[in-house]
């Protein structure tokens, strides 16, 4: 194996990559474009959605309930502190519900009045659609609002006796964040984006693995490029890094999408969940440790993509050994995706995938642990050598170089 026959078989494959429209539309273009415009999409989405659900919470009396006194009770005690909460006239409340007219439906005792001044409690009634979600949210909403007349009425009682409100009151609890620079924060953040990272790593050369060998085996041009100068472990190679280059092309494609749609609409990275990323410090050796240990990632997979795509007979067969793969790679991704950089543990880090989703999460968490970075590059680069001998063992083998 010589490093020359490798560039010039890299140089090959990267030209024949290049030449094919389909990948860089699909794999470098699209991605740019669609990333961008899904985030904004859905973080627009959510954030009208939550703007629906906590304004204009329309609610109405019930029949039975519909007087002078109980309007004037709800407007001027219940829902007094919630503007957002609107009171309107229904001739029928339970239809009114049914078309979205409104949200909710409030049923209160006639002897209310008696019993208030009794000292006694009373009964409210929330009528609502369990199979609506805004209704379910309004009923919460206005249940919130209940409670807090309920405790403005237990203080008036208390205050009546000539007691301190305060005694209901023996234990005053106060939360304090200590973790520093607010690592608490950017939560949907710590959740995508090492997600995605790592997931894009690992099935972004499938495209170029899958036609570089078993394309090249369905055209029948693999057989001749094997009497080519090269040797079997320079064409390796060489396949080996065109796939692994691509994978990162397609990592940064996407990348470079999420900084577009960032610099549209800020609240794309998060989605529309959190309102606005707080300040992330990044430590500069834990980034390029991390980043390290992404391209080991990219290239384990690479690897074991070159060795399904030898051994498959065609181009279908490849895409379809090649999809079990892209399920492999999202099981660990999704396993470690709701955990924060304080709930990591040593073993993340020595397993594919997880330790690329675990450093990202140390990283943008500010926790950094230098030894278990470290344990995730050494151990990638073991899967590293493994998967390249693997498929370097395939290779030699004449059954699967030409299965037919």
């Amino acid at each position: 194996m010589k490093l020359k026959h490798v560039m010039i078989v890299l140089r090959k494959e990267v030209k024949d990559l290049l030449r094919d429209r389909r990948t860089i539309i699909s794999s470098i273009l699209l991605p740019m474009i669609l990333i961008p415009v899904i985030n904004i999409v859905m973080g627009g989405g959510i954030q009208k959605f939550e703007k629906d659900m906590n304004e204009n919470v329309m609610v109405a009396l019930s029949r039975s309930s519909n007087s002078p006194e109980v309007r004037e009770l709800v407007q001027e005690r219940i829902l007094s502190k919630n503007p957002n909460i609107v009171l309107v006239d229904a001739e029928d409340p339970v239809k009114a519900l049914e078309n979205n007219e409104i949200r909710c439906i409030l049923e209160i005792e006639n002897s209310y009045a008696e019993k208030l001044e009794d000292g006694q409690p009373i009964q409210i009634t929330l009528q609502y659609d369990e199979s609506k979600t805004k209704s379910q949210a309004a009923a919460d909403i206005v249940s919130r609002a209940i409670d807090r007349f309920s405790e403005e009425v237990v203080e008036e009682r208390i205050a009546a006796l000539g007691l301190d409100p305060d005694f209901l009151q023996p234990v005053q609890v106060e939360r304090k964040n200590l973790a520093p620079n607010d690592m608490g924060n950017n939560m949907m953040l710590q959740m995508m984006l090492p997600f995605m990272i790592s997931i894009l790593v690992a099935v972004g050369g499938i495209p170029a693995a899958t036609d570089l060998v078993a394309g090249e085996k369905e055209r029948n041009t693999f057989e001749p490029l094997l009497t080519t100068m090269p040797d079997r472990g320079s064409l390796l190679l060489g396949k080996y890094l065109a796939v692994t280059l691509f994978s990162m092309v397609s990592l940064v494609a996407i990348l470079v999408g999420l900084s577009i749609g960032y610099i549209i609409n800020p609240n794309s990275l998060t989605i529309g969940i959190d309102t606005q990323l707080q300040g992330i410090s990044l430590d500069p050796l834990a980034v390029v440790l991390a980043l390290l240990i992404t391209v080991a990632l990219g290239m384990t997979f690479s690897g074991i993509q070159i060795a399904l795509s030898t051994i498959a007979k065609s181009y279908k067969e490849a895409q379809t050994y090649l999809s079990f793969l892209m399920l492999a790679a999202m099981v660990p991704g999704y396993a470690t995706m709701f955990m924060q950089a304080s709930d990591l543990s040593p073993v993340m880090f020595v397993m594919p995938v997880m330790n690329t989703v675990a450093a990202f999460k140390m990283i943008l968490g500010g926790s950094i642990n230098y030894f278990n970075l470290v344990l995730a590059l050494v151990t990638s680069i073991i899967f590293v050598i493994l998967t390249l001998m693997f498929a370097a063992s395939l290779f030699k083998k004449e059954k699967v170089m030409f299965r037919n």
